[in-house]
């Protein structure tokens, strides 16, 4: 889906053996398919680990472009789509193309900052026009730390948090999106019970390692960050989700890094997305979970893990980075329970 980053590290990590799941790029389309579908990258939000690729090209999509490319979705039998960019609600054609979704029965869910719904009726006439689900960024409960993440205002960062309330209001089911980073290593778990004290109970909470794809990808924040640097926080997050019965869900993080065989990890495909419309062409679908085994790999120990069905993995530039030794199999012991690999015994 992106390119992968071109910058090489000071002291780039020996090879080693590695494999990825093999996936077939193409999937059959079933009622629940549902394709992601990109606005273009345009954004008024500068957040500096920004994810998109920064290709010119994939900027800005026409109004008219977009209208062609959900008339081609509905051609080919999605019901349902996830609309993001860049920022799609921003683009001058939001509505008309979502409202195009919307004539064709086509529900969607929006991957988004949420500023625009502090806007009074912006969420209602969303819900009315097919929005179920929101993915909302906000990495950061305090407004200096979440405005230095977004690259905007703490004004900005407040109309995030009341654009959350206001989907919330309409009816929306909110997931909150935080990408971990060195400026909010230390709020994790304030941030966990401020937004379920704020947001409500029916609010699921993500939590995502960070990615170097992109252009943003050397940001101070991100750069350098490995598993070993957040793997205690993210294991007392989730034993504090589960004492305070929060519905958390993680993203990017291999199950032994977690502690936890059975934790949720969400990326595109765990959340619905079945399918990925090309960014460029706009005329070719390719199956999600395709383009994630390709961006994602293995150790050689991974084969013997007994969760590695499950297991997301860890992206190929982590890999020519830091390499796989931070990785951990879990095994079985002699009852046949999934254990740690430092458990058994």
């Amino acid at each position: 889906m992106q390119p992968a980053h071109s910058e090489q590290p000071a002291n780039p990590a020996p090879s080693r053996r590695l494999f990825k799941k093999r996936v077939a790029d193409e999937l059959q389309l079933v009622e629940r398919s549902t394709s992601l579908f990109r606005f273009g990258e345009q954004c008024n939000y500068r957040c500096p680990m920004c994810s998109n690729t920064g290709d010119p090209s994939l900027f800005f999509h026409q109004t008219e472009e977009l209208l062609r490319r959900a008339d081609f979705l509905h051609g080919l039998g999605f019901r349902r789509a996830m609309v993001t960019g860049g920022e799609a609600t921003i683009h001058p054609g939001f509505w008309d193309v979502v409202e195009r979704l919307a004539s064709h029965g086509m529900e969607w869910d929006l991957n988004t900052h949420g500023r625009s719904f502090a806007q009074e009726g912006f969420a209602e006439r969303a819900v009315q026009s097919g929005l179920c689900r929101a993915i909302v960024s906000l990495h950061s409960l305090v407004p200096e730390t979440s405005a230095a993440i977004f690259g905007v205002s703490e004004r900005a960062h407040g109309e995030t948090v009341e654009g959350v309330r206001r989907m919330i209001d309409a009816g929306v089911g909110v997931t909150l999106n935080c990408v971990l980073n060195r400026l909010n290593f230390d709020q994790l778990e304030s941030y966990l019970l401020g937004a379920r004290e704020q947001f409500g109970d029916g609010v699921v909470f993500k939590f995502v390692f960070p990615t170097t794809i992109g252009k943003g990808g050397d940001w101070d924040g991100i750069a350098g960050v490995r598993y070993a640097d957040v793997r205690d926080r993210v294991r007392r997050l989730r034993r504090l989700a589960a004492e305070r019965e929060i519905d958390v869900c993680f993203e990017s993080f291999p199950n032994c890094v977690i502690g936890d065989p059975e934790a949720r990890n969400i990326g595109r495909s765990g959340y619905g997305e079945s399918h990925y419309l090309d960014d460029a062409s706009g005329d070719r679908v390719y199956a999600m979970r395709h383009i994630e085994a390709e961006l994602s790999a293995y150790g050689e120990e991974c084969r013997r893990c007994a969760v590695l069905e499950s297991c997301p993995g860890v992206s190929r530039e982590y890999v020519r980075r830091f390499g796989v030794e931070e990785l951990v199999p879990f095994r079985r012991n002699a009852k046949g329970e999934i254990v740690a690999a430092e458990d058994l015994g």
